[in-house]
């Protein structure tokens, strides 16, 4: 018996010896229970066949997280998985290497008014390892040149995340703006995690992602600890180019992910006054309002959605095109009602969960509130859409999986082609 007890106490020894050294770091807190509802009867309403079946251009081309489409020269620029901007020739289909970046692009727009130079995210991804260390951030691709040169690389020290925040902490332009020649290591921290941006109408401001900035901040499977947790890590900042400033825009987000400036916003003096933006593993969309009457708040345009929003797009109409990374399922959806198992689930190996096959788009009106469209396809095709572009020659979805070849293009279904 004496045996038999001691035995019992090694082994209960063992397992919590594993179980406190499988702890997840310190900074990774479960959020209180997050309960989302069924798909909604208007989303239901506007699914439409999985029928995807999208002409493939470029096969050399790797995962990438954005497609820039420049019509005058017949040629999109990608920004792929394996550090480099891809150049694909959109008559010939054939895609090559054209320009290395520090790290690994993700998020990128052209210039507003000089499409030779495009601005994009530069951070780290899951896996990858850089030829030499480079500080994250917004950095500059001179198309003519292939030259790239950093823009913003600090931000200023945020003040403490706020739980109780249930649509996080808006604040309007202009309050709290750093100048970057005062920024020093006691009022100002690198970024960590540039995940995606747009560029304001007059090209003066940029808005750029962080969807948490804790240790280790990457894109790819590194955020599967921030997913599971679902705490309000998230932030937006803006990058005022001509005052050369930074300030905070909101925080007390979940994992903010997408932007999109709201065209025709703009107060008199052309200064946007409200965006949208999506917290991808909540499956939420929300509108900040950054100006105006409404400045300081924020309001939920969808909720429940049936996939992660990632990447947001705006057609001619000003619809919003936006990409569902992957489904939500119904693990996901009981895990975030009942965080009291996330200790164990944070424990395990990531290998233990399958990667989702499933992936889609959503359409939207202007608003945001009207769903017009909604795909959902297998994955027998494509893979983890991360950004939806809609284009003159048809709708570019964007691949961000590790095994994709090529650029994928449909044509526009009739419900969108008005």
């Amino acid at each position: 018996m004496k045996t038999k007890s001691m035995l019992g106490l090694a082994v209960l020894a063992v397992a919590g010896a594993a179980w406190w050294l499988s702890a997840p770091p310190e900074h990774i807190r479960p959020a209180p229970a997050y309960r989302m509802g069924e798909i909604s009867a208007a989303m239901q309403a506007a699914r439409v066949p999985d029928d995807l079946a999208p002409a493939v251009s470029g096969l050399d081309l790797p995962g990438h997280d954005d497609v820039l489409i420049q019509e005058h020269s017949g040629q999109a620029f990608v920004t792929a998985r394996d550090g480099w901007f891809w150049r694909l020739d959109l008559a010939s289909g054939k895609a090559e290497r054209f320009a290395q970046t520090p790290l690994v692009p993700s998020g990128a727009r052209f210039v507003p008014g000089d499409d030779n130079r495009i601005l994009f995210c530069n951070s780290h991804l899951y896996g990858f390892t850089p030829e030499r260390e480079a500080p994250v951030g917004v950095y500059e691709l001179n198309i003519a040149t292939r030259a790239i040169r950093p823009v913003a690389l600090r931000v200023p020290l945020p003040p403490a995340l706020d739980p109780d925040a249930a649509l996080g902490s808006v604040r309007p332009l202009g309050q709290g703006a750093m100048a970057v020649a005062a920024m020093n290591e006691g009022n100002s921290r690198p970024v960590a995690f540039c995940n995606d941006l747009d560029i304001s109408r007059d090209g003066k401001r940029v808005y750029m992602s962080e969807p948490y900035a804790y240790p280790g901040a990457a894109m790819g499977e590194a955020a599967f600890e921030e997913a599971v947790s679902l705490a309000n890590n998230g932030r937006l900042w803006m990058f005022d180019l001509e005052r050369e400033t930074a300030q905070l825009v909101v925080q007390d987000l979940h994992f903010v992910d997408g932007i999109l400036i709201d065209r025709g916003s703009e107060d008199g003096q052309g200064v946007e006054q409200s965006l949208v933006i999506s917290e991808t593993p909540k499956f939420r969309m929300l509108r900040l309002f950054i100006g105006g009457e409404r400045a300081g708040t924020a309001e939920i345009l969808q909720e429940g959605m049936p996939g992660m929003p990632d990447g947001i797009s705006r057609d001619e109409q000003g619809r919003l095109y936006v990409a569902l990374f992957s489904p939500r399922t119904a693990i996901a959806t009981w895990l975030h009602a009942n965080p009291w198992l996330k200790p164990l689930i944070l424990r395990l190996p990531h290998r233990l969960f399958s990667e989702q096959k499933q992936t889609g788009f959503v359409v939207l009106d202007p608003s945001g509130k009207q769903v017009l469209y909604w795909l959902m396809h297998d994955g027998s095709q494509v893979r983890a859409i991360s950004k939806v572009l809609p284009e003159q020659d048809g709708i570019y979805l964007a691949s961000f999986a590790r095994d994709n070849h090529g650029a994928h293009r449909i044509d526009y279904p009739p419900p969108l082609r008005d």
